[in-house]
């Protein structure tokens, strides 16, 4: 695993509305870091302060960070640059101007359930799930044959919900952590394989 504190160091103080590290995001990290990720090409979507993204392209993957704010792709690019790495970057609105394909992809959505959007950073629409569906209902036309995607969920957006609402997926539960109000899970989703 790469050295996080020189990432942290790196990334300093994420610029505009980017989402910094937090338990969710180091409960991501302790999902990459069971990966061999050399040579892959991963997706780092809504990639706030950068630092899954970058921790992959530590890790000797190809790496694309996806935001809707120029200011928070702006910080990776800097980060990246202190760092030495080399990431693509593209101003989307989830998959909305996405093309390629991708061995893995990366999401630590905004997931508390809330009255209306007023942070994006962290608001998830009513239910808490507005952004993951969203993600999970465009997935598999991004996915490499034999991709996945890691989704970190909350029981606040009922990952069960989620599961159910989303049949051309298969889910499994990479790591779990207990916070004093909320469960943390991160997901592995693939493409369900009909044929069998």
């Amino acid at each position: 695993m790469p050295n996080i504190q020189e990432i942290l160091q790196a990334i300093s103080k994420p610029t505009g509305h980017a989402y910094g590290p937090s338990d969710d995001t180091f409960l991501m990290l302790d999902a990459l870091s069971t990966l061999s990720l050399s040579g892959k090409e991963v997706l780092d979507m809504g990639t706030g302060s950068g630092i899954l993204g970058l921790v992959c392209a530590e890790m000797g993957a190809h790496v694309t960070v996806v935001d809707i704010e120029d200011s928070v792709l702006a910080g990776v690019v800097a980060a990246a640059r202190k760092l030495n790495l080399t990431i693509e970057t593209a101003n989307s609105d989830i998959f909305s101007k996405i093309t390629a394909r991708f061995d893995i992809v990366l999401f630590n959505p905004p997931y508390l359930p809330s009255q209306g959007i007023t942070d994006r950073a962290v608001d998830g629409g009513s239910d808490g799930r507005q952004l993951v569906n969203r993600f999970l209902d465009d997935l598999p036309l991004h996915l490499r044959e034999n991709g996945f995607a890691l989704l970190l969920v909350s029981s606040l957006n009922e990952p069960r919900a989620i599961i159910d609402s989303h049949q051309e997926l298969v889910f499994s539960v990479v790591v779990t952590r207990k916070l004093f109000f909320e469960e943390l899970q991160v997901l592995l989703c693939r493409l369900r394989d009909f044929s069998s």
